[in-house]
């Protein structure tokens, strides 16, 4: 069985949430590489935007490109949802901004766990 068969809507936005979260830490972490690179503005996303999309129906994601047939296909986050900014790159905001990410990323994954541990709860029954 496919892994939607179990999912609700929120189980999927979680997911997806992570994705996001994850793509988001790569963004951090290229500001961060470049921060003595000169001319170079830093990139971001907009999470408030990229969930209210997703809640529209927009999927935002691209499949990965498959260049040999033993590669896994899996989400990739379209470049559209990150955006150059006209700032600098400040180390201390980007570190704050990585660590934040980082909470929300956890908060995510603990939400998801709760959601199984359910779903599990309900397949297996209670076996006390």
């Amino acid at each position: 069985m496919m892994w939607e068969s179990f999912t609700d809507k929120a189980m999927q936005l979680l997911e997806k949430s992570l994705n996001w979260r994850v793509r988001q830490q790569e963004i951090i972490a290229g500001n961060i590489a470049n921060l003595d690179t000169p001319n170079f503005k830093r990139k971001e996303m907009d999470f408030q935007n990229i969930l209210e999309s997703y809640s529209k129906g927009n999927s935002l994601e691209m499949g990965l490109v498959q260049t040999d047939p033993g590669h896994i296909r899996g989400p990739k986050v379209s470049q559209a949802m990150v955006e150059e900014t006209s700032e600098e790159v400040d180390l201390d905001q980007e570190m704050v901004r990585m660590a934040d990410n980082q909470i929300s990323y956890n908060a995510s994954v603990q939400m998801l766990i709760k959601k199984c541990d359910f779903l599990r709860t309900v397949i297996e029954g209670d076996r006390k």
